[in-house]
């Protein structure tokens, strides 16, 4: 379409395509304007059921003035030969440009676009309308630091009947909130669900709900199954990633009410360190220009204003409040002396040394979780001060598993205490990995409990005392024998921001690196293999000693390309393209193209004569994708 007219604007180039349309860049022939051209794809808009969605985009939106929301200036009409909307032309990038540029943004830097976004939604849900596919492919970011929600595409009124195909879903699988992927009546709080895995992806740089294809993605979001985000990234800020945990709820009535609820969290995220986005040198702007920049400049102030808070919170007795700066500024900088002197201060502990601090940091993001957990005190948005805990109110103790070399002789796991973590069924550690409870025969006397550092709940009045007693692990115990004190077990789970992979040590398959907790090995130099469809197999040797603690044990995994083979239908000689570049003919390719990013978005097209096929994918699954853009004329 590019040098035609449509109506009174000038085509003048191509800038992007999506699942329903392509946008160009016009300008008004009269007035001169620039604008995009968002026009529906041929091939959809022989369809009266899409020329009705397209519609209802125009209408949504035609009425929306908000500093936030992209504007739309004219709209076609159902009937014309060429169905099209005409909004502002945004000079930026979406938001999945942006990850694929940084990978991973800041906490603030998310906050301070979820405060946009959050405007944004809070306009859009008073007059009645849901967004309903809020992703970073629908989110601009201007130039100058503007963020712009964009593409109504399936948004719907609230009083309006769902245009769609009976059983059909709409919308991006990892973005649906439980309620939409059951296709329940949806209202604001299924918004927030989606900005807050938008939120989780910036900050982590990877998916809150995984998958290998759209019906396991659904039945994770369905069901909850995911990493904490402190998991994924412990430096991320704790009050930004409690706000991600409630809009992450499995049940709607447990996220915020509305989007202002959400925004006041947000500012009390980033006011709790200073933060505030119209300070110039924290401005947006200056985070879309120079990324690295702004993220040193931006680590280098919040160490010292950690520091400070956690100074400040302890002088007050409010020692969860300090328990969650320390633990920041130490996952950012571990061997923090300040730090760390001030928690031995704070809790009486000796000096520590490296092993010792990744433990406080650990001990410290314990509490913070046995104290949420216990409490549920996150979802009424306040932090007590002090904290009284009773025997019924005790929190399970966290996973962990426990592997014992397969060995001559009798091996066996002796019952922890009554209070400690549950037995582990000997078979099947031996076997795989030994995380299921079992009632092992007490024929052995009990070994006593191993004296870590790692905390639990106790009967104390203050968060502070819950570092001062050990929490009781279970035993390994190899032909009656127990273990010396210096060969007491460690602890260890790999973890990759690159790609899941499953942990593997002497042919028995640990656990996945995206799984809570922890397994214990014994001390020593043990290499382990991480292997799956998506990543080179790759060995890391540690040297762990008796009783180490290494939970968050980053490894750097190479991703594997992936395939895009092509239908049998489709004539060798049609062309292929990738993002615009052409790669050959389809017998060139030998019917497959290999993709070596498929984590990011890619376009595919293939061109045969006249006739275009184009398939958006925002990413690709391993090893091998069937080319399928929908109907072709």
């Amino acid at each position: 379409m590019i040098g035609t007219t449509l109506d009174k604007y000038d085509v003048l180039q191509r800038i992007g395509e999506g699942g329903m349309a392509t946008v160009y860049r016009g300008r008004h022939a009269a007035l001169g304007r620039e604008v995009a051209i968002k026009v529906l794809h041929p091939h959809l808009s022989v369809s009266t059921r899409n020329r009705q969605r397209f519609a209802r985009e125009a209408r949504a939106i035609e009425h929306l003035r908000h500093p936030n929301i992209l504007e739309i200036h004219d709209y076609s009409g159902e009937t014309a030969e060429d169905c099209y909307i005409v909004t502002e032309l945004v000079d930026g990038e979406t938001l999945a440009d942006l990850l694929a540029r940084c990978r991973r943004v800041p906490s603030e830097v998310a906050a301070t676009i979820g405060l946009s976004l959050a405007d944004a939604l809070a306009y859009a849900h008073d007059a009645g309308i849901l967004h309903r596919d809020l992703k970073p492919e629908n989110v601009m970011l201007r130039r100058d630091g503007v963020v712009k929600l964009m593409d109504f595409g399936i948004a719907r009124f609230l009083d309006e009947s769902q245009v769609t195909m009976t059983g059909a879903l709409v919308g991006s699988p990892a973005y649906m909130s439980p309620e939409q992927a059951r296709e329940e009546p949806l209202d604001g709080r299924s918004d927030l669900f989606a900005l807050g895995t938008l939120l989780f992806h910036l900050v982590a740089g990877e998916l809150p709900f995984g998958g290998s294809n759209p019906s396991v993605v659904l039945k994770n979001v369905i069901e909850g199954n995911r990493p904490a985000l402190v998991e994924v990234v412990p430096s991320a800020s704790a009050t930004l990633a409690d706000i991600v945990e409630r809009l992450l709820s499995p049940a709607r009535e447990d996220r915020y009410t509305t989007a202002d609820a959400l925004r006041g969290a947000l500012m009390e995220a980033l006011s709790e360190v200073g933060f505030s986005p119209a300070e110039p040198r924290w401005a947006l702007a200056r985070y879309v220009a120079t990324p690295e920049a702004y993220e040193a400049e931006l680590d280098a102030w919040l160490k010292p204003t950690l520091l400070e808070r956690g100074k400040a919170s302890a002088a007050k007795g409010d020692h969860l409040a300090a328990l969650r700066s320390l633990n920041r500024l130490l996952s950012m900088d571990e061997g923090n002396a300040d730090a760390l002197a001030l928690l031995e201060a704070f809790h009486g502990m000796p000096a520590p040394d490296t092993v010792r601090a990744r433990t406080i940091a650990l001990a410290a993001a314990t509490v913070l979780f046995v104290v949420f957990g216990a409490l549920g005190a996150w979802r009424g948005g306040a932090v007590p001060k002090t904290l009284t805990i009773d025997a019924s109110q005790r929190a399970p103790a966290p996973r962990v598993d426990v592997v014992v070399p397969i060995e001559e002789g009798v091996a066996r796991i002796d019952p922890p205490p009554a209070d400690g973590v549950q037995p582990v069924d000997v078979e099947a550690a031996t076997s795989s990995t030994a995380s299921s409870p079992s009632a092992p025969e007490p024929a052995a006397p009990r070994a006593a409990a191993d004296t870590r550092s790692t905390p639990r709940v106790a009967e104390s009045p203050e968060p502070a005392a819950l570092l001062s007693r050990p929490m009781p692990v279970a035993s390994v115990v190899v032909s009656d024998a127990p273990l010396a004190a210096d060969a007491r077990p460690a602890c260890v789970a790999l973890r990759s921001l690159d790609a899941p992979a499953e942990v593997w040590l002497d042919g028995v398959r640990l656990r996945s690196t995206r799984d809570p907790g922890c397994t214990q090995v014994p001390p020593g130099a043990h290499t382990f293999l991480l292997r799956g469809p998506m990543i080179a197999e790759k060995r890391v040797t540690l040297m762990l000693a008796p009783g180490e603690v290494r939970d968050h044990e980053q490894v750097a995994l190479e991703r594997l390309p992936a395939r895009m083979r092509f239908p049998s239908d489709l004539r060798s000689s049609c062309v292929v393209l990738l993002d615009n570049a052409t790669k050959g003919t389809i017998a060139d390719l030998g019917g497959a193209l290999t993709i070596e990013h498929p984590e990011h978005p890619h376009t595919i097209a293939v061109r045969c004569g006249d006739d275009l096929s184009v398939q958006s994918v925002r990413s690709l699954d391993y090893p091998d994708n069937l080319f399928d853009p929908g109907p072709r004329p």
